[in-house]
């Protein structure tokens, strides 16, 4: 074969990736040109910490040290500083902002290398494969959140967390292993999945005794249900003040309640079907020692508890982090407006919510014929999906997106319906949005999420003021309509 007709061959071949590669990288890059958060001189409102990490680390870490919550979030901005003072660099605003632009980049770049083996891992068709990989690159996130606030960990956990599912899929679970460590001064929580993922890997009996309980409709009635309860909670100890401050507006019972309806409401919709059971916790209690799980877990704890006691020696008297706040706030969240959750999810992720949820029954079922760690690992993922702040989530598309593909490629969707697919999610990424209009740097500074600053508040569900939040809704269900459209033929 001649060297035309390998170039021929390889654009027949890859041809439609190489196109989609190449768009990535030109609007990724009009992200890191065009605008950026006015707030700390670029270095954004959360950024300022990792900004200081990346600036003082090697001054911080041995003296004052950090927070019991920030030193677990200083992935990889302490390496710029190590760096930095290794080749005698000096760490100026323009030098840290160029280093994190290099980052950026270098990390895009990883994330393609190993989305592209999980595409040969699953030799989906070229059109699913196409669909996956604009549900987890065309988004809000990436074409404009990773420029505009690039001092943060969201972008480095979803490599962490895509390079060790890649290994766990491919039973490398060394290096699977190695690479979640990671995680944890970056987003432990990536790090805690990869470990229930990799515990319960192995299949459990058949005789193993499942839960009698119709799995969609519980979870439809005991979220809701939780999210009451902590309302009430909150009412009868007088803590108004608690909730309102969660749900950044006035708490108006009325409204609550009619939230609280409509959010059962639409997960009973969403899983009513969704009819598969988990295993008793006794099952996972037996099945921990009969597989000797036990031994595999105490290796992975030596290793964290080194990690955590070194971390934990430098940690100062200040608390930022509460896990009861946090609970609180992922189950008071989706009630600040009737089914803002699944706003807030379109307006973060565009088509990927949507797609999940029309396809529920067989992406439900993909899961639970998995391994049984992966269904353990699915409900916590629905719990954190539930909270309207969806990059809460951001770090395990991967372990999403896999069944998502998988029952995709059963639906046998063509070109024509991958191509419309991929156009609407380049649109709701609206990315082509400005975010700096008049008066943004004043609105940030005085915390004014109501006014102009709505132009980055709405990405975040908890902030979205009423307009928002009634446009985006607007658009989840047109975008619904349009997914419903484009799929329905061939939906099996």
């Amino acid at each position: 074969m001649t060297a035309s007709q390998k170039i021929k061959e390889f654009f027949k071949r890859h041809g439609i990736f190489g196109f989609l590669v190449l768009t990535l990288f030109i609007l990724f890059t009009l992200s890191f040109i065009s605008e950026r958060t006015p707030l700390n001189d670029g270095a954004g409102y959360d950024g300022a910490f990792y900004y200081s990490v990346a600036q003082n680390f090697s001054t911080d870490f041995w003296t004052t040290g950090y927070d019991s919550f920030r030193i677990f979030r200083i992935f990889p901005f302490f390496l710029i500083n190590l760096f930095f003072s290794l080749l005698g660099i000096e760490a100026t605003h323009t030098n840290l902002m160029l280093s994190m632009y290099v980052l950026h980049f270098a990390n895009l770049s990883v994330q393609i290398i190993f989305f592209a083996k999980f595409m040969q891992l699953n030799a989906w068709k070229k059109a699913t494969k196409a669909i996956i990989f604009a549900c987890f690159f065309f988004n809000y996130f990436v074409l404009k959140n990773c420029g505009y606030e690039p001092f943060q960990t969201d972008a480095f956990a979803v490599t962490i967390f895509l390079v060790s599912f890649y290994y766990l899929q491919c039973g490398k679970f060394t290096r699977s292993l190695l690479v979640s460590f990671l995680g944890i001064p970056t987003w432990p929580t990536i790090t805690y999945m990869i470990w229930l993922l990799y515990f319960f890997k192995d299949p459990f009996p058949q005789t193993a005794r499942r839960l009698n309980v119709h799995t969609g409709k519980a979870i439809a009635i005991v979220f809701p249900l939780m999210s009451v309860g902590a309302v009430a909670t909150l009412y009868l100890l007088h803590k108004q003040p608690l909730l309102e401050s969660m749900l950044f507006c006035k708490a108006s019972p009325p409204l609550i309640l009619a939230s609280a309806i409509d959010w059962g409401a639409f997960l009973y919709f969403a899983l009513r079907s969704c009819d598969f059971h988990f295993y008793s916790p006794l099952t996972y209690i037996r099945e921990f020692f009969r597989q000797s799980i036990w031994k595999k877990a105490i290796i992975v704890a030596l290793p964290f508890a080194a990690i955590s006691i070194f971390l934990k020696a430098h940690t100062n008297d200040e608390f930022y982090f509460n896990e009861v706040a946090f609970l609180l706030q992922t189950l008071l969240r989706p009630l600040k407006y009737p089914l803002v959750t699944p706003a807030a999810h379109v307006c973060y992720f565009g088509i990927l919510p949507l797609l999940a949820l029309f396809y529920f029954r067989d992406f439900t079922r993909d899961i639970f014929n998995r391994r049984p760690g992966y269904a353990l690992a699915f409900l916590a993922f629905l719990f954190f999906a539930t909270d309207s702040e969806a990059r809460h989530v951001i770090p395990l598309l991967p372990m999403i997106l896999v069944p998502l593909g998988c029952v995709l490629d059963k639906a046998n969707l063509d070109a024509k319906a991958a191509t419309s697919l991929i156009a609407l999610q380049v649109v709701l990424s609206h990315f082509y949005i400005p975010i700096n209009v008049e008066g943004t740097a004043e609105a940030l500074a005085t915390n004014d999420y109501y006014g102009v600053a709505q132009r980055y508040f709405m990405n975040f569900g908890p902030w979205m003021s009423p307009l928002f939040y009634t446009v985006w809704l607007s658009i989840a269900v047109i975008s619904g309509f349009l997914v419903y459209l484009i799929v329905k033929k061939r939906k099996n």
